[in-house]
């Protein structure tokens, strides 16, 4: 049955929610997730950068919405994930980021550090000449999550590489009570 073209545009103004009353439940719940994570890390952590992602995300959901709309009946794709989420839940995640410490502790620092000195070193040096510390307050929880990503990145960097033994499986050397240990040398 098709639907409405006048509120499949206005469901499409809000970003997945025009997917959902197509029947497109996945593509609309994760578009409409993405979305408002980026506002509320944005908001939150004070991460204003992630804000250029808003509009891209917005033009996409409202012109899904609209192709969904028009496309006829036979050529309708499936409903998925954005980003085949439904693949990557499980082991795929868990091995992803396995095999991507390195990188992944890199980018948990660079994010950390960035945040904590947009949060917390910025105005401790505006405000070192004046005495109203209040602000510095209102960034405590956006300072304790840049902590909390600088010290993720960095565990994840220490156990990105491991040694030699643990890569190849080795086993030591271990004389079995028929030989005679001293007879190694």
């Amino acid at each position: 049955m098709r639907k409405s073209r006048i509120l499949s545009f206005l469901f499409g103004l809000i970003p997945g929610a025009g997917q959902m009353y197509l029947g497109y439940m996945k593509r609309g719940v994760s578009l409409m997730s993405v979305f408002w994570l980026i506002v509320c890390l944005a908001g939150f952590l004070n991460l204003g950068f992630l804000l250029f992602l808003l509009p891209v995300i917005w033009f996409y959901a409202f012109f899904d919405t609209l192709n969904l709309r028009s496309t006829h009946y036979e050529f309708l794709p499936n409903d998925e994930f954005l980003f085949h989420m439904d693949t990557v839940l499980g082991n795929q995640l868990v091995e992803f980021f396995r095999r991507r410490h390195l990188l992944s502790g890199i980018l948990l620092i660079v994010l950390g550090v960035y945040i904590l000195l947009h949060s917390f070193v910025l105005p401790v040096l505006l405000y070192t000449f004046n005495l109203n510390i209040y602000p510095l307050f209102d960034n405590l929880p956006t300072l304790l999550v840049a902590f909390v990503i600088i010290f993720l990145g960095i565990r994840l960097i220490k156990n990105s590489v491991p040694p030699k033994a643990l890569e190849d499986d080795y086993q030591p050397y271990t004389p079995s009570e028929d030989e005679d240990p001293s007879a190694q040398a």
